[in-house]
């Protein structure tokens, strides 16, 4: 069911419809995703499957190119931002596996990794992305490129595979199959640390031909490294563990007592400043290297899962629960960028061809002005559910719902 003004619109209700996954069609109970990227329409049924905005789960990793340019993994596919991360749009991969992490070198060159071996490239801004042999089926955990050609992606059981031709070819580099490799880091194209789940610390400064392990001092499962050059890098884990070094690895000394939370992500601007965040919502940040670290408040209570910051002050975290938040004072605030509904869309009005509203089982309503590109959400302020909306012209509306609620 819908409402329109103009009975001429109607081809262009449908495509909208379609793009929001609106009750997807009236012959059957839940939307069904075919995956693999095939759209197939069930027998009897003309509506096919499109990735909601409402589908974004939660993110593993984001990246960002510039202060304005982003990316995130949002389970199957791919957030993306051209305004600093004041609108996400999702673009579909068309490769039915989790990706957990991904790097971009610039705004349309980039690569992500996931499950079941999987490896995928775009060079348009993630507007079209191609799979790679990587020549296992083992999950990789990370990615890193120090240019558009040379990366190394680490993953289960030792996994190291590394490409100097933009991953036409990956070439194995595993050897150490006690492991599981969860973040890998390159100051340069030969100088690269691995961190892996038993507290382990490997280091490379032949592009990978050699890794020869570190003493870290623990045991407790590790997250996430940065460097900043190639002597000063930072590590984060279980149990509330920040290591840091000033030599390359040849020592590292835990440079925090605190929280016993586990700390997912790290990010450095430079040698002085930078911010970890991790579980139950944790947001540390120092601005003497390491040397202190003060919490700051992320407005969450879930699992954020990584940081990035394009300067001292501009910075991005995205986590479970569809949680991205955003910064642009070295983390003073936080601002959610992306409050999803989770909910069902129950009908939608074409307001023209670019604005429309829709509403659902939800108290709110949701509205776009670049024909369904990205939505924002307007609070009604009364908790009901809204079953209907209809527009009258540009500006006037009327929507419907539970107890009987008339909003105009």
């Amino acid at each position: 069911m819908y409402h329109v003004s103009d009975r001429s619109n109607h081809r262009s209700i449908l495509l909208f419809i379609l793009l929001l996954a609106v009750g997807l069609c009236s012959c059957m109970d839940d939307p069904v995703d075919p995956g693999e990227g095939e759209i197939e329409p069930q027998q009897g049924c003309p509506w096919v499957w499109m990735t909601p905005l409402t589908e974004f789960p939660g993110a593993w990793d984001v990246s960002f190119v510039d202060a304005n340019t982003g990316f995130a993994t949002a389970g199957k596919n791919v957030l993306k931002t051209s305004d600093g991360g004041a609108t996400w749009k999702i673009i579909e991969t068309g490769f039915n596996y989790s990706l957990f992490a991904l790097h971009f070198t610039d705004a349309d060159t980039g690569t992500a990794v996931g499950s079941t071996g999987l490896i995928i490239r775009t060079t348009d801004g993630g507007v079209t992305w191609v799979k790679q042999v990587s020549g296992t089926d083992l999950w990789f955990w990370d990615v890193v490129f120090t240019d558009g050609d040379t990366g190394t992606a680490v993953g289960q059981y030792g996994t190291i595979l590394r490409t100097e031709d933009g991953g036409e070819t990956w070439v194995d580099q595993t050897g150490y199959d006690g492991y599981q490799f969860k973040g890998v880091s390159f100051s340069d194209a030969m100088t690269g640390t691995i961190v892996t789940d038993h507290g382990a610390i490997l280091r490379t400064i032949d592009g990978g031909e050699i890794w020869t392990p570190q003493t870290s001092g623990t045991s407790l499962g590790l997250w996430d490294v940065t460097f900043i050059d190639a002597d000063t890098g930072i590590v984060v884990g279980n149990g509330g563990t920040i290591l840091r070094t000033t030599d390359g690895g040849a020592t590292w000394d835990d440079v925090y007592e605190g929280s016993v939370g586990t700390f997912r992500g790290v990010s450095f601007t430079d040698a002085l400043n930078g911010t970890v965040v991790g579980s139950d919502g944790l947001v540390l940040r120092t601005i003497d290297g390491g040397d202190t670290w003060t919490p700051q408040t992320s407005g969450k209570t879930g699992q954020l899962n990584s940081v990035v910051f394009t300067d001292v002050d501009t910075g991005t975290i995205v986590g479970w629960d569809r949680t991205i938040l955003r910064t642009e004072n070295g983390g003073e605030t936080w601002v959610s960028q992306i409050e999803l509904v989770d909910r069902r869309l129950s009908e939608v009005a074409l307001i023209d061809a670019n604005t429309a509203a829709a509403v659902g089982t939800f108290d709110q309503i949701i509205r776009t002005t670049d024909a369904g590109l990205t939505w924002e959400i307007q609070e009604i302020g009364i908790n009901h559910r809204l079953e209907g909306i209809s527009f009258f012209g540009t500006q006037t509306g009327v929507a419907v719902g539970d107890a009987g609620t008339i909003l105009r």
